[in-house]
C-alpha cells in the first residue's frame, strides 16, 4: 500500500503554509473541459475566446479551485481531508501556458478538527488571480 502523507490536527499550527507550482497547459484545459462537458466554450475555442473581453482562451475558474483542493489533500493537512466550505474571488484570468502558484495558509484552528485556511493562486508575475478562505476538516 502507498504511504499517504498526512499531518495530524494536533501538529498543525496557525501560520503553517504549503505551496505548489503548476503549468496551465493547453492539454490540461482541454482535458478538464472534456471531463465536465464544457467543450464549446471560450476555454477551448480560439474563435469563441476572440469574442470575449479576454481575447484569448483562459482556464476555467473552477479548474483553478481544484489546484487548491489538491494542495490541501496532498500537503496541508493531507490524506483524508474533507472540504467543508470555500469563499473565493476571481481577480484576474489565467491564460493558457501560464505558471501558477497555489498557496494555502492555516488562519485558525476550529473545533471538531476543522481548520480555516486562506487559499490563494498567483500568476507568474506574483499577482493574485484567485483569493479565498476555506474551512476543511482533518482526517484525525
Amino acid at each position: 500500500m502507498e504511504n499517504l502523507f498526512y499531518i495530524p490536527y494536533e501538529e498543525i499550527r496557525v501560520g503553517d503554509k504549503a505551496a505548489r507550482e503548476s503549468v496551465i497547459s493547453d492539454d490540461i484545459v482541454l482535458r478538464f473541459s472534456e471531463l465536465i462537458g464544457d467543450t464549446n466554450s471560450f476555454h477551448v475555442s480560439d474563435e469563441n475566446a476572440a469574442k470575449t473581453v479576454f481575447r484569448t482562451r483562459i482556464a476555467h475558474g473552477v479548474h483553478l479551485l481544484s489546484f487548491v483542493s489538491t494542495l490541501i489533500g496532498q500537503k496541508l493537512p493531507g490524506f483524508g481531508t474533507i472540504y467543508c466550505s470555500q469563499e473565493l474571488k476571481f481577480m484576474k484570468p489565467v491564460y493558457i501556458g501560464e505558471t501558477i502558484t497555489t498557496e494555502v495558509e492555516v488562519l485558525e484552528k476550529l473545533s471538531h478538527q476543522r481548520l480555516r485556511m486562506r487559499t490563494v493562486i498567483r500568476d507568474s508575475a506574483g499577482d493574485i488571480v484567485m483569493d479565498g478562505v476555506a474551512v476543511i476538516k482533518t482526517y484525525r
